[in-house]
């Protein structure tokens, strides 16, 4: 059962006197070793505290230094001071660990949560000095908003970092108006995502550095998010039914992602089906049919028609625990130098893995449309405090300018990664960047000048044109009694509180409402060329890799921060038909994957949404979706010509 934090009606603004304190950089963190687990770990997917239904107050407190923000610290004051799964953290860029009950970073944390200075006590751990406190707190209320704080300022960016070393997550946080002082409510979920710097790749040589091969450490982080979704999100009365007219039943996904790395595993190295070797024939591919003609789909697996005649869901347990072991066995002979590591074997580990990345967010997709009617709540997360969020969120500072001028620009889109070099440098495995063929080749564009909203269309901006009947009611959106609110996975939430958001619909409404703007959604290289030069990505504290279940406001486009900052969270649309282009090598590892969608009906679309585990966030990767698919977490921001 998810956490819930207390009811906060505001919180005050923070400010004190004294120049502004960066933290160091990101680099300084230090990286904890990952505990090895096996397979069954991943079944498990609540936490001891996750027994409590509601958290009436916070008890549990810390006050420590910016510089003590090191993995292995982080997680022991975690375990020795959080009651109910919650810890508040307060980090002081200027920590004085001598001050008495008089410093001053005591008198603000008693204005923000109501520990009075002398409830700390002066505590040692590993040579660190941190002060720590328990006390039932509630969070004072007050007649000023609380000062937003983007997860994408450098303080806070290092801070989030630092907790994602320590797979902690910050529930919520609030800073001093000078940055010295930032109070963090931290919990520790069910999964979370170490930054790319500091995830190895694979190499069963022990000496090659860099790279993207997942580690099992990696595979068994990704099983954690899959069976919390498939275990944890899916009621058994909803196994069967199809959330999505336009894709296959919920349980078909459960038994498709072992079936396809079964089959892909097979095709790298040899053997015979995992058993039911059936499963092959049922659970191979899934569907796309077209928006405007459900009947004309691409070649898909024939599934069930009969709900008695699928598989049950102990017999699809069974058969992923067996592909998941062969898959660990493949492993162990690849680092005991049994097997040896070549570039299809690689290719063929990555792929598997990111697709199974795909579909943690594709299944979501789904079943956001049935959460507060069927889809249970994500295990192990705080409930979000929608009420102080919002304060936040309506307090979040506008862009210093409405648009930003790109180009003209020379742009390098894709990376050289061609599967059919891979049999001429078989042994030359390790190291390497593998991507998918759609990715590859580099190819210099040349990018014309243009101008470009700093933000994407957020949710108000898109209700009030819809409200003048120009537009569908985004899949997104649900009304209920007269009323629009907006889809999450804890179920719909009024429009005013997500209002900030970036609108998620359908290619065709965006590019309309983009031309009673004026403009026009951006092409491909005029998206790349701002993402690259304006977008923070992970490890600068955007919103993806399940750093919060939803959106959040846009922050690009402060002068303050050189314009940098996220989109939100959301992929984004562009005008470029997802289609071959020069140098294009079709993959034969899965075939079709993108030659079967050079239908002129996808868009190509880049970026990451919240649920994008952060690997597929990289700059060459390219998404597609039907312009009609209102259901895929995209939005879109508008460009003019000059």
């Amino acid at each position: 059962m998810a956490r819930v934090l207390p009811s906060i009606l505001s919180l005050p603004s923070l400010s004190c006197d004294g120049p502004s304190i960066h933290s160091s950089s990101p680099s300084s963190i230090s990286v904890s070793s990952v505990d090895s687990e096996d397979t069954e770990s991943s079944e498990s997917t609540t936490t001891s505290s996750d027994t409590e239904k509601t958290l009436k107050c916070l008890t549990g407190h810390v006050y420590v230094g910016s510089n003590s923000l090191r993995a292995e610290i982080l997680q022991k004051i975690f375990d020795r001071h959080s009651e109910g799964g919650l810890l508040t953290l307060c980090i002081d860029e200027l920590y004085d660990r001598s001050a008495g009950i008089e410093y001053p970073g005591f008198n603000y944390i008693e204005t923000i949560v109501g520990v009075a200075p002398a409830a700390w006590k002066l505590e040692t751990f590993g040579g660190i000095e941190y002060h720590s406190a328990s006390f039932e707190a509630n969070v004072v209320a007050a007649e000023i908003e609380s000062r937003p704080f983007p997860s994408t300022k450098a303080t806070q960016a290092f801070h989030l970092l630092a907790f994602s070393v320590a797979s902690l997550r910050s529930v919520i946080s609030m800073a001093s108006a000078c940055s010295q002082y930032t109070v963090h409510v931290l919990e520790r979920p069910t999964v979370v995502f170490p930054p790319l710097s500091q995830t190895p790749s694979f190499s069963p040589s022990l000496k090659t550095v860099g790279g993207n091969i997942p580690t099992v450490e990696e595979w068994v982080r990704l099983w954690r998010a899959w069976d919390m979704v498939t275990l944890g999100m899916i009621p058994n009365t909803m196994l069967l039914q199809k959330p999505i007219d336009l894709r296959h039943k919920c349980l078909f996904y459960i038994g498709h992602i072992p079936t396809f790395l079964d089959m892909l595993l097979s095709k790298a190295i040899g053997g015979a089906p995992t058993e039911p070797a059936y499963f092959w024939n049922i659970f191979e591919r899934g569907i796309d049919p077209h928006v405007d003609d459900p009947d004309h789909c691409h070649n898909h697996s024939d599934v069930p028609e009969c709900d008695e005649d699928w598989p049950t869901l102990d017999t699809i347990m069974d058969f992923r625990t067996g592909v998941r072991g062969r898959l660990l066995q493949l492993y162990e002979d690849l680092s005991s130098g049994k097997r040896m590591l070549t570039r299809n074997i690689a290719r063929t580990l990555v792929m598997t893995l990111e697709h199974e990345g795909f579909h943690v967010e594709t299944l979501l997709y789904m079943l956001i449309q049935r959460a507060g009617t069927g889809t249970l709540p994500p295990t192990g997360f705080v409930v979000p405090p929608w009420d102080l969020l919002k304060l936040q969120w309506d307090a979040t500072p506008a862009p210093t300018t409405e648009s930003v001028v790109l180009g003209p620009a020379t742009l390098i889109l894709g990376h050289d990664d061609s599967e059919a070099d891979d049999v001429l440098h078989e042994g030359e495995a390790e190291g390497r960047q593998y991507g998918w063929d759609n990715e590859s080749p580099a190819r210099q564009v040349e990018v014309g000048k243009f101008r470009a909203a700093w933000r994407p269309v957020t949710n108000k901006e898109f209700l009030t044109f819809w409200r003048a009947g120009k537009a569908e009611l985004p899949k997104s959106w649900v009304e209920e009694d007269g009323e629009i609110k907006v889809r999450t996975v804890y179920g719909p939430i009024p429009m005013d509180v997500a209002a900030e958001w970036p609108v998620l619909t359908a290619y065709d409404d965006l590019a309309a409402y983009a031309k009673s703007k004026g403009g026009r959604l951006p092409t491909e290289p005029e998206l790349r060329l701002f993402l690259n030069t304006y977008d923070v990505g992970y490890e600068g504290g955007g919103n993806i890799g399940f750093r919060n279940w939803h959106p959040v406001p846009a922050t690009t486009g402060l002068e303050s921060e050189g314009g940098r900052g996220s989109n939100g969270g959301v992929w984004e649309w562009t005008t470029t038909l997802f289609d071959n282009h020069h140098g294009l090598v079709p993959t034969n590892l899965f075939t079709g994957y993108s030659t079967d969608f050079f239908d002129t009906k996808h868009q190509t679309v880049l970026g990451a949404s919240y649920a994008t585990i952060p690997r597929l966030g990289r700059q060459t990767l390219r998404n597609f979706w039907q312009r009609g698919y209102g259901y895929a977490w995209v939005g879109g921001r508008i460009v003019w010509d000059i």
